[in-house]
């Protein structure tokens, strides 16, 4: 195991300053307690939208920026969270502790994960090897190897990975603009085109597909077809629609979904990082980006000079 490379950051700045949340916000600033996984960090959210809990890891001397850059994220019952960077997969307890993790030599990249229920294997997306790779928990044994060619180079290849009930893998390709889903054995199963950058495809029980990215977020029945969709202009009487990421199907067709805010162009464009949508397309709930305020750390692009709270996914948990 590597030496621990970076620090904790707990309770956000501490417990007693933001045991009440904000004073503004009343006690239901969100619709559900999250776990909140952005490039920076994971958090612990509040429904009154204070921060319970932080992990920010911090680069050693020398280290690339992106060695740390995190991309995916989850909570288990018992506390501990397994999360995703360019260079790692890696499991913490609520201490901060390192358990365990798998690493990659950047460029090569692995970013995304999901955790089988039947073996609790993790399979992750390593770039280099142009593979879905199931590892064991607890130790990065490599236990199986799932072919998975793609064009591009290391970080354009892919984005997130997730899994279907039927145990096989949805990954978004990003170089072919497309989401594929494949089996154990690496065998296509389907495919679904998209008309700009995808992020993540998330499958339903009845075999719908939702499929998010820089074009929206659509939904493709089992046959493949698309069925419904979701664009900027749908929702621009609202808040800009950026790039919706992570997405959480809710109970009665709605969805939580982030909407990030990488390499947006105008000032106050990124006011909205979490909104939930219902099927008849009308928005039913927003996160003003302001609830950060007292918490989070987020990043300003050198480029544009606007501040970017780079929000990836998140994970709706247990009520306290």
């Amino acid at each position: 195991m590597k030496q621990l490379l970076f620090t904790l950051a707990l309770l956000c700045a501490s417990l007693g300053a933001f045991a009440g949340g904000p004073s503004s916000h009343g006690d239901s600033v969100l619709p559900h307690r999250m776990l909140l996984v952005a490039s920076e960090g994971l958090y612990v959210v509040e429904r009154d939208g204070s921060c319970s809990w932080s992990y920010l890891p911090q680069a050693a001397a020398g280290q690339s920026w992106l060695y740390h850059l995190i991309y995916d994220g989850a909570m288990f019952d018992n506390g501990n969270v397994l999360y995703g960077t360019s260079a790692y997969v890696r499991e913490i307890d609520r201490s901060g502790n390192t358990l365990w993790e798998y690493a990659v030599t950047l460029p090569h990249e692995v970013k995304s994960f999901v955790v089988r229920p039947d073996d609790g294997r993790v399979a992750v997306l390593n770039s280099g090897e142009q593979a879905i790779l199931e590892l064991e928990r607890g130790t990065g044994r490599v236990l199986r190897r799932i072919p998975l060619p793609a064009e591009g180079n290391e970080h354009t290849r892919y984005n997130y990975l997730r899994l279907t009930t039927a145990g096989s893998y949805l990954a978004a390709l990003r170089a072919e603009q497309r989401f594929v889903e494949v089996d154990r054995d690496g065998k296509p199963v389907a495919s679904f085109s998209v008309p700009g950058l995808p992020a993540m495809a998330k499958r339903l029980k009845d075999g719908s597909t939702y499929c998010t990215g820089r074009f929206g977020v659509k939904r493709f029945d089992p046959q493949g077809k698309e069925v419904w969709s979701l664009t900027p202009h749908d929702v621009e009487d609202s808040f800009p629609l950026l790039l919706p990421g992570g997405v959480v199907p809710l109970e009665d067709g709605r969805l939580l979904l982030v909407n990030s805010d990488w390499h947006y162009k105008k000032r106050g464009e990124n006011r909205v990082p979490l909104f939930i949508v219902g099927e008849d397309k009308r928005v039913e709930w927003t996160l003003d980006v302001s609830t950060f305020e007292p918490w989070k750390r987020s990043e300003t692009d050198p480029r544009s000079r606007l501040k970017e709270h780079r929000c990836m996914v998140v994970q709706v948990l247990p009520e306290k």
